[in-house]
């Protein structure tokens, strides 16, 4: 929880498996710690990926589901973003954002003086040309760049996230390929 100055209140807490089961109560004591109703909340930021299938999903409805009965504004930050801007705080650089997928694959977005230059990209690595100097994210080192973590920070999620309009960063998961679900007969979704 952030105001235009400071972190009110945060917590983390790094875990494998379990989020559904303790997102309400981490989101009660960051409430609790800040003194805030959650009338009183402004704007929710949620990490709309890439992720798991299901961690996004988790995410995606408990923010859904706090939002509503209260008509707070919800914003969907791609992970992405959040890497590049960590890279580069003044906004005044070039940097490439990658997360490795797996199967051979990366997902990666193009941020220029802290914008996207288009939309995030699923490739191979070989794909990948006139690399920036800058490449951060999960995937960095499969591009021979310093491996760096894929650690969202919730008040950089939250900070950007005042600058950003729920008509421009819709509260959707950013999956990097479609579901391996097939419904019965071997037919697509």
């Amino acid at each position: 929880m952030v105001d235009d100055a400071a972190i009110l209140a945060m917590r983390t807490r790094r875990i494998g498996r379990g989020h559904a089961e303790m997102l309400a109560g981490m989101v009660q004591d960051v409430l609790a710690k800040a003194d805030i109703r959650p009338a009183e909340v402004d704007k929710i930021s949620v990490c709309a990926g890439p992720g798991s299938f299901t961690g996004l999903r988790v995410g995606l409805s408990f923010a859904k589901g706090f939002a509503l009965p209260h008509d707070i504004p919800i914003v969907g930050l791609s992970g992405l973003q959040i890497w590049a801007a960590n890279a580069d705080p003044d906004m005044d650089k070039t940097v490439l954002a990658v997360a490795d997928v797996r199967r051979g694959q990366i997902l990666s977005q193009v941020f220029n003086n802290g914008r996207p230059s288009a939309k995030p990209k699923l490739s191979t690595v070989n794909e990948l040309k006139n690399l920036p100097k800058i490449i951060v994210g999960g995937g960095a080192k499969l591009l021979g760049a310093e491996d760096n973590s894929t650690y969202v920070c919730p008040a950089a999620l939250a900070w950007l996230g005042m600058d950003a309009a729920p008509e421009t960063h819709p509260a959707e998961p950013l999956y990097h390929r479609p579901p391996d679900a097939k419904l019965p007969g071997g037919k697509s979704l």
